[in-house]
């Protein structure tokens, strides 16, 4: 992950100046990399941006159950198909 060291704060930084660093977020849509003991913790960014990478994430998803049922249907074979009524009759539904 690339982090920007100019956007790195501290925890106690962020306590001190919450507000500034929201509006700071929000405005410029920075992202804010939050550390504790010079390890980064959380990162905090605009609802847009967050927004925009839900989205990316339901594409992936897509794409991949895209990428299984193409998958299994190159194995599918209509004639082995079974019917309802055939299901009913066997099970005596």
């Amino acid at each position: 992950m690339f982090i920007d060291t100019d956007r790195m704060v501290s925890v106690t930084e962020l306590q001190k100046q919450l507000p500034k660093f929201i509006r700071s977020v929000d405005t410029e849509k920075t992202k804010i990399f939050v550390s504790k003991r010079n390890k980064v913790k959380a990162v905090i960014l605009s609802t847009d941006e967050y927004e925009n990478l839900m989205k990316a994430v339901e594409l992936l998803e897509d794409l991949e159950i895209s990428k299984n049922i193409e998958k299994r249907m190159k194995n599918y074979k209509p004639e082995n198909n079974v019917s309802w009524e055939e299901i009913k009759d066997k099970y005596g539904l």
